[in-house]
């Protein structure tokens, strides 16, 4: 007679948490410092980038294999620093470590490497009005909530940038600031068109000022004053008054460009000698000073 034996077994299921890298560190501090700054752009700097701040993200991380995924953004999340009449500077992020997701920087800090630096570069070409431009950089965690007790000091900086009054002057299509005009056979009442154009840019208002080394006259070759011709100069339709030992127009707005014609009338000739009669005219433009200082 055969004996049936029973044969058991048994299998052990055991359920194990699974323990996230966020909770296996501890992170008690986060911060973000200036470290570089440049405080103005000069919108006649024609450099690859006119300026660049320069940021350290850093966090006290402890555990092994801790990673940590910080943000950095402007508050109003674009790409520029705003003036008061909202007018925008642009700037590219840069760093060594993570990457542009839309208008963020996004980076992850690491026990092993638990600082990073990242840039705000502006670059060069841009035409922007004087005054102050501004925003609030804030580092931010995607998920604060795993991190209920860490210590963002500071979460968010000011960044300021200035853009100074800057302006220039020269002949239009010309690029020496010396400029021979031929005035031909001087007779009364003559016109002359001939002069070049004047090509200003300012990012302000600005003032043209004037200076004539014989306040208006055409001295003969003589050297003798008894011998003057007047003259009468026009900058874009405005008559100037080069008696005056400087005359000046002023120009209440900016301008990125603009062409100012100049055109020379000769006074009374009758009686004059004959020969070579010259001036010299001496002009420069300055912008005006009227901004927010720099805070």
């Amino acid at each position: 007679m055969w004996n049936k034996a029973l044969s058991t077994g048994l299998i052990s299921l055991a359920l194990i948490p699974h323990v996230s890298s966020a909770l296996a560190c501890d992170v008690s501090t986060l911060s973000l410092q200036p470290i570089m700054t440049q405080s103005s752009y000069d919108v006649f700097n024609n450099s690859r980038y006119a300026a660049t701040y320069s940021y350290r993200v850093a966090a006290n991380l402890v555990g092994e294999d801790c990673a940590l995924e910080v943000i950095l953004q402007l508050e109003d999340t674009s790409r520029s620093l705003k003036s008061v009449q909202r007018e925008a500077l642009d700037f590219e992020w840069y760093s060594q470590t993570g990457n542009a997701v839309a208008n963020q920087w996004r980076l992850t800090l690491t026990d092993e490497q638990p600082s990073a630096t990242v840039q705000l570069r502006f670059p060069g070409k841009q035409w922007l009005n004087a005054g102050i431009y501004e925003g609030e950089l804030e580092l931010l965690l995607p998920q604060a909530a795993d991190y209920p007790m860490i210590d963002i000091s500071p979460s968010s900086v000011p960044v300021y940038m200035s853009v100074p009054a800057a302006a220039k002057i020269h002949y239009y299509g010309a690029s020496q600031h010396h400029y021979d005009l031929a005035l031909g056979e001087l007779y009364s009442n003559k016109v002359i068109h001939s002069a070049p154009n004047l090509w200003v840019q300012s990012n302000a208002p600005y003032t043209i000022t004037l200076s004539s080394a014989h306040q208006g006259m055409l001295r003969h070759e003589s050297n003798n004053p008894k011998w003057d011709i007047p003259y009468q100069i026009t900058i874009d339709q405005d008559a100037v008054d080069l008696k005056q030992i400087e005359a000046y127009i002023d120009r209440n707005a900016s301008t990125f460009g603009q062409a100012l014609p100049m055109n020379f009338t000769i006074g009374n000739t009758i009686e004059k000698p004959g020969g070579q009669y010259e001036d010299t005219l001496e002009i420069s433009i300055e912008p005006h000073l009227s901004q927010r200082p720099y805070l």
